[in-house]
Parts: structure tokens; C-alpha cells; sequence
């Protein structure tokens, strides 16, 4: 994965399931950048939610 600035709050997807929200990085996608994100099942449960799909 790779990101650049003003890519954070993006959502971080894996074939059809739904992984994070993109949330930061360093370097940038020519220069061997690193990507963070957060993880959306921790989030989802802080909040009581649930995400549906279709």
C-alpha cells in the first residue's frame, strides 16, 4: 500500500473487506514511504457499531 499526503481518513481495503481507515505515513510512494492506518473493528466496537456492506 502505498499513500501520500492528503490521504488520511481514506478507507484501507483488501479485496471486498473493509480493513481501516488510512491515518498517516512518512516517505512517500516513489521513495519507499511507509503507510499507517487504523484498524476498523477496534473502532467500530468503541462505538457500539456495526458496518454493513451491500
Amino acid at each position: 500500500m502505498c499513500a501520500e499526503p492528503g490521504d488520511s481518513g481514506g478507507s484501507f481495503i483488501s479485496g471486498s473487506q473493509a480493513q481501516g481507515v488510512t491515518s498517516g505515513g512518512s516517505g512517500n510512494c516513489s521513495s519507499d514511504g511507509t503507510t499507517y492506518y487504523q484498524e476498523v473493528n477496534p473502532m467500530l466496537d468503541s462505538w457500539g457499531l456495526s458496518l454493513v456492506t451491500g
